[in-house]
């Protein structure tokens, strides 16, 4: 008996430890929504109301404490998120983190992300870098009232928080213009395909959706391809994209909106949504910000004031990803007798070096890096993987811009006019707004400022030292595409190339196919008296439009198990849609992973075919080539078999037959689309210790 009295007396002291320490690590630091707080820095005084959804309703007096107060209450519910978010933008994870958060530290001090937010703090206006004080000065009143009851994170990694800093927003800016932009790996990646199996393979790996594409640029890639060697993306990206966590294969936005004409309710009726990574937690921030004239609500980027889409009791607004290329490389060519000189013109120009210092947790010594700058930009080699070429990143992110204070811009606007003329300040990435507002009117409006190139087309890197591929400036904002109430009654964009001339000035990308905006074109054509409802049942549709091409190549593959010919059963029967439960829909996608597989993997090597599945269109590539049954690219190189699409379409057959009995069960009534395509909501840093324990 006095033993059993001993043991539960140990564990009533083991139960309150823990309890006392959840309460200390978890509960205490969750933010206090119920309460009067004195906040010195306020002029007047704010309230906050949250929803039953825990969406902040900030109202205040003026601005200043508007945005002091949107500062506070997102520091409040998203410190760590933000911490991080700086910490990225800026290379300073391996600070905290230590040394899986290198390479995107080097990446990122590399790029300069940090120092083109210090370019951004010259040329914003005083209104906007007082916004952006106020909001500083709201997060570290936060800082100072709770710095004792901070996120478990900090507690798990012990470190505490630096104040924040205006830097901190402009660099967290720069980090989402990055995420918006990265055209510069499909230069690599283009130039990697051409280096390994010539640049006639591009436009068939790579396509173009527009129908009159920009033609190749011999004498550029005659010019650097004796230089460049078949490199890729470094680890850089992938370690930035770990820490950041979220999916990022398939991604692709949409919005639209409808005139009053068109809905039940006879006004305007906008819909959007972007589909950016899955984050935990999210990369938005639900906020509704009210002082004097402006009332806004919508979704914020944690650490930037504001919101990014949304609607004021004006006007409404949503984006899309416009695709449009905002980058560029240049193969840089050196003095041979001093590496710090760049050629250019027949002339050697000194470039600039920055030092960067990276403090790495657990190393005592820092990390040393010194980057080159040329006039193009920073020389991104050290940080790329088996490229020997100087390449230099020009991108006009880099330079000082005022993309924060043309989203705060936005947000203010009470017509379209004025929305435009906020987007006109817009740089760095390119984004396609769909618009509505109250006085009846539904616009488009491509945001965002494009290179006016001298020659070339941004596709693939270009000599850096001729002088024929310069950016002669940026093209005027008012050149972009808009769209004001057109006939119809639509505005519409589902990542698709904004205009139909391939050739005109500035207009290349990387665009989406168009198979979404095709759906949405059709459907919205038919639509009259639109309301939410409807809205919402063509953002949840889950119709595939390649379906029905690649139906056939699976119904005329060469099928050799019974099981095989079972499944192309069930595709034939299938009605295109991927549903959840559906055991067809499973199939298909599977067949389609291993088509790709058996027809490009061969013939690009493992480790650019991965590059390929990653950063380029290989299920839109075969949506082509399916159409040609003989087409070489259906050869098997290990068996020397010739092109032939049903036999290889058979193999694919046998292989997504045999996966998904593996992962989901022996028979098709076990199979399920929402079994093998999943989502896990895992903390970003959960594959890391300790952080594997939250």
């Amino acid at each position: 008996m006095r033993k059993l009295a001993i043991a539960a007396v140990v564990l009533l002291v083991m139960v309150g430890a823990i309890s006392t320490a959840f309460g200390l690590l978890v509960l205490r630091p969750l933010p206090s929504i119920d309460a009067d707080e004195r906040l010195l820095g306020l002029d007047e005084r704010v309230e906050v109301l949250r929803d039953t959804y825990g969406v902040p309703h900030l109202f205040a007096t003026d601005t200043h404490d508007l945005f002091f107060a949107q500062g506070y209450v997102t520091a409040q519910d998203r410190l760590w998120q933000m911490d991080v978010y700086r910490r990225a933008a800026e290379g300073k994870l391996a600070e905290v983190l230590g040394e899986p958060a290198l390479e995107s530290d080097r990446f990122m001090r590399t790029l300069g992300l940090g120092r083109a937010a210090q370019l951004d703090l010259g040329v914003i206006s005083d209104e906007s870098r007082g916004v952006l004080e106020a909001y500083m000065e709201g997060v570290n009143k936060f800082l100072q009232q709770h710095g004792e009851s901070l996120p478990i994170e900090f507690t798990i990694l012990g470190y505490r928080p630096e104040p924040w800093t205006v830097l901190d927003t402009l660099a967290i800016s720069k980090l989402q213009l990055y995420d918006a932009a990265g055209n510069y790996t499909q230069e690599l990646l283009r130039a990697s395909i051409a280096a390994r199996l010539g640049p006639d393979v591009l436009a068939t790996l790579l396509p173009d959706p527009s129908t009159n594409a920009v033609a190749f640029d011999a004498r550029a890639w005659a010019l650097v391809a004796p230089q460049l060697s078949p490199g890729l993306a470094g680890d850089g990206p992938a370690a930035l994209a770990s820490v950041l966590g979220g999916a990022g294969q398939g991604l692709g936005s949409n919005c639209w909106a409808l005139a009053g004409s068109r809905t039940a309710s006879g006004k305007p009726l906008l819909a959007g949504d972007p589909h950016l990574p899955v984050r935990n937690p999210s990369i938005w921030y639900e906020v509704a910000l009210d002082a004097g004239d402006l009332h806004l609500i919508g979704f914020s980027i944690p650490g930037v004031p504001g919101v990014v889409v949304g609607h004021n009791d004006r006007i409404a607004w949503s984006f899309t990803y416009a695709l449009a290329d905002t980058q560029d490389l240049f193969v840089e060519r050196q003095d041979p007798t001093d590496l710090r000189r760049y050629e250019f013109e027949g002339r050697m120009e000194n470039a600039t070096f920055t030092r960067e210092v990276i403090k790495v947790k657990g190393r005592a010594d820092d990390v040393v890096l010194d980057v080159a700058i040329t006039r193009h930009g920073p020389i991104l080699t050290p940080v790329l993987k088996d490229q020997k070429a100087q390449l230099a990143l020009r991108w006009n992110a880099l330079d000082g811009t005022r993309t924060v204070e043309a989203v705060l811009g936005m947000g203010r606007a009470r017509s379209f006019s004025e929305f435009r003329a906020a987007a006109a300040l817009f740089v760095g990435a390119t984004l396609s707004a769909c618009y509505a507002d109250v006085d009846g009117h539904i616009g488009y409006q491509l945001v965002g400022r494009l290179p006016d190139r001298k020659s070339g087309d941004g596709r693939m890197p270009v000599p850096g030292w001729s002088g024929d591929y310069e950016w002669r400036g940026l093209i005027p904002a008012d050149a972009n595409p808009f769209l004001l109430d057109p006939p119809g009654g639509v505005v519409l964009n589902a990542n698709n190339r904004p205009v139909d001339r391939a050739t005109e000035t500035g207009w290349e990308g990387e665009w989406d196919p168009g198979f979404r905006y095709a759906f949405l074109r059709a459907a919205l054509t038919d639509i009259t008296g639109a309301d939410v409802a409807r809205f919402r049942s063509l953002q949840n549709d889950v119709t595939s439009l390649p379906v029905q091409r690649f139906r056939a190549a699976i119904l005329s593959a060469h099928a050799v198990s019974p099981l095989a010919s079972e499944a192309q059963r069930l595709v034939r029967d299938w009605n295109g849609a991927l549903s959840v439960d559906s055991a067809a829909a499973a199939m298909y996608e599977s067949w389609l992973v291993h088509m790709c597989e058996r027809t490009f993997r061969d013939k690009l090597g493992q480790s650019l075919y991965e590059q390929y599945l990653t950063d380029g269109r290989p299920t839109f590539a075969l949506y082509d080539l399916i159409g040609s049954p003989s087409s070489t690219w259906f050869a098997d190189l290990a068996s020397g078999d010739a092109g032939d699409r049903d036999a290889i379409a058979g193999a694919a057959l046998e292989d997504a037959v045999r996966d998904l009995v593996k992962r989901l069960g022996p028979t098709t009534a076990s199979w399920r689309w929402g079994d093998l395509h999943t989502v896990s909501f895992a903390h970003p840093l959960s594959a890391a210790k300790p952080l594997d324990l939250i």
